[in-house]
């Protein structure tokens, strides 16, 4: 993963096949039950009581109800260069506004 200013991606080597906007989604309905986040080790953070693999864990709110306004771009961005999918998410009050400026497809056409 990356992260930036109220976003982040998530890089794959393969295309994933999941549909973005049901991940959104869920996400969503995991935020609107204002679920406990806590710090568990240098790998894992616990959501709900649930622990989970993360690739470095910054722990940012104590609760998934105090994330606001959470948003993915609704495709996968290619890396030519390193040969991998992203996906992008962000947060916050301007997050359409973020992912809007990132999409590369609105700027560029033909950019996959």
């Amino acid at each position: 993963h990356s992260d930036f200013k109220h976003g982040f991606s998530m890089y794959f080597e393969h295309r994933p096949s999941i549909s973005i906007p049901e991940l959104e989604e869920k996400v969503n309905k995991m935020i609107s039950e204002a679920l406990p986040i806590a710090y568990v080790d240098d790998q894992h953070v616990s959501i709900g009581g649930k622990c989970h693999p993360c690739t470095g864990p910054r722990i940012h709110v104590s609760s998934t109800g105090k994330i606001e306004n959470f948003r993915l771009m609704h495709h996968f961005i290619y890396d030519r260069f390193k040969r991998r999918y992203l996906l992008v998410g962000c947060v916050g009050e301007k997050s359409d506004e973020i992912l809007a400026s990132l999409d590369l497809r609105r700027q560029r056409p033909g950019w996959e």
